[in-house]
């Protein structure tokens, strides 16, 4: 049987884990630590929420997101991580996390979802067409990090 439930602070191992695993499925390298999850997701000002989905009470998946804000639509809640291990895929756990997500930002009123989706997880793209998700195809993902924060940044005096 299949519960989604909202993370706990003593979920941070099984969340590092998770995102560990997410991490090499999308061929990139998690730096995130179970002191860093803690201080972030459970600490006095929490910057994200995550729900943990389980079946029969062995974890198979979880999802973080947060809040975001825009201009022009208002509040909303950006999803960075749906991940569901391989062995459950197709049996609806990853429907039931956005499910989850869905229902929090209606009670919040939040006009909805933000995510992104790597362009080579057809199986993603597949399943968030299936959600009837709009996607953004004249938007792009921009990311300013390492060396190029760096030098921007260097330029306020």
């Amino acid at each position: 049987m299949l519960t989604i439930r909202p993370a706990l602070a003593n979920d941070v191992p099984l969340l590092r884990s998770l995102i560990h695993e997410f991490a090499r499925f999308e061929r990139d390298q998690a730096v995130a630590t179970e002191e860093n999850l803690l201080r972030d997701g459970f600490g006095s000002k929490p910057k994200f929420r995550a729900l943990v989905a389980e079946w029969a009470d062995e974890p198979v998946g979880y999802a973080l997101f947060f809040d975001c804000y825009t201009s022009f639509q208002g509040p909303g809640l950006y999803l960075e991580d749906i991940f569901v291990r391989p062995q459950f895929r197709g049996t609806g756990v990853g429907r039931a996390l956005c499910a989850h997500i869905a229902a929090i930002a209606r009670k919040e009123n939040r006009f909805g979802i933000m995510f992104t989706v790597m362009d080579w997880n057809l199986r993603a793209i597949e399943f968030y067409r299936r959600l009837d998700a709009t996607f953004l195809e004249d938007w792009k993902a921009v990311c300013l990090r390492g060396s190029a924060l760096e030098a921007i940044a260097k330029e306020v005096r």
